[in-house]
């Protein structure tokens, strides 16, 4: 816990004082849509992180916001230290650790269909078919996502969808 607690403090020196002010934002986010997103219809889940991702209320994410969430993500998650079960924190490092491998502006890139600079619902989502189920159960059936596309959009971490979506 002590190394938790030293890369807190290093990472907090190196954060913008907007994003750790943010962090109890994102904390409320996570426990307020706990529930929504486990078990309510996906577009209900996506439109909650949605609204928190998009900081100057447009509509669109661009790099800047995402890397803004992603930021804040790494700073939840030490603040989190061992409050949070070490499977789900070892789980969210991982993303963190992938994200960081593809690199983030290489990744919008890909979604980002148009070349607008500007991420909308319908692009990031493009690989997918939202139905009425909740969006882990949706992101984790084959039959629901577009395999090919978002391996070819995730670049060299396009393999490890194959370990995370469901054989069906």
């Amino acid at each position: 816990m002590k190394t938790l607690s030293r890369l807190t403090f290093a990472a907090s020196l190196l954060l913008p004082a907007s994003v750790l002010a943010d962090v109890p934002a994102l904390d409320r986010l996570i426990e307020s849509n706990r529930s929504v997103c486990e078990t309510k219809p996906a577009q209900r889940c996506i439109d909650a992180g949605w609204a928190f991702a998009d900081a100057n209320r447009d509509g669109v994410l661009e790099l800047t916001e995402i890397q803004r969430v992603r930021r804040l993500t790494e700073q939840w998650v030490l603040s989190k230290g061992k409050s949070l079960p070490p499977r789900q924190q070892g789980s969210i490092v991982m993303g963190l650790m992938l994200v960081d491998s593809a690199g983030l502006p290489t990744l919008f890139g890909n979604y980002d269909l148009n070349g607008d600079g500007k991420l909308t619902q319908k692009e990031l989502f493009a690989d997918v078919k939202l139905d009425n189920r909740p969006l882990p159960w949706i992101l984790a059936d084959r039959n629901a996502v577009d395999l090919p596309t978002s391996r070819r959009k995730l670049g060299a971490l396009g393999p490890l969808l194959d370990g995370v979506i469901a054989r069906r």
